[in-house]
């Protein structure tokens, strides 16, 4: 396997980003082959199902309850004890129930966009409330950020995760990667 190789070769490797899978296999792998990682950026989403195809919207439900992969591949996590950062890719593509329209939906529907940041909004605090629940509970990693598409949460004072800046991607292959706090970038969403 190409994670345990990796750990072999290097074994203090202490961040970790690619474009792998959001689920338990994978995290289990890497977690027991990579233990001293500090950050992990799984990019790679379990996807999205098209509403016009009724077969992978049934495998797709039926794989998402017999693998429980919102919950039971977060607890892999508590297995990185240096853990500090964790980066998923946007909600629509972690397999936990949220997959909206494509673009054209939106032009005859004025509403759509705002129900749908809503759903998006609380299926993001959903998971970042199983992460504390998850990841966090005691003897788990102590977590500082959570990263959730380009949305970049910081674990507060409070106990919980507050929205803290926002990736923005720039240059022309969109390849560079500039985090900035949410009061100046603009974005007025909550």
């Amino acid at each position: 396997d190409d994670i345990q190789q990796l750990g072999v070769k290097h074994p203090g490797l202490k961040k970790f980003y690619c474009q792998e899978l959001c689920v338990t296999e994978r995290v289990l792998a890497i977690a027991r082959s990579l233990p001293n990682l500090q950050e992990i950026g799984l990019r790679g989403g379990i996807g999205r199902h098209p509403s016009n195809s009724v077969m992978v919207s049934i495998v797709s439900v039926v794989l998402e309850v017999l693998l429980n992969r919102h919950q039971d591949h977060l607890s892999c996590y508590r297995m990185l004890p240096k853990l500090k950062r964790i980066s998923f890719p946007w909600v629509s593509f972690l397999g936990v129930g949220f997959y909206p329209p494509c673009g054209n939906a939106y032009f005859n529907n004025p509403g759509l966009r705002v129900r749908l940041a809503a759903k998006a909004k609380e299926v993001t605090e959903q998971l970042l409330e199983g992460i504390q629940r998850e990841v966090m509970a005691p003897g788990g990693p102590c977590l500082q950020t959570v990263v959730v598409g380009e949305t970049v949460y910081a674990y507060g004072s409070n106990g919980r995760f507050q929205k803290s800046r926002i990736i923005r991607r720039i240059g022309r292959d969109r390849r560079t990667i500039v985090e900035e706090d949410i009061e100046n970038s603009g974005d007025e969403d909550d």
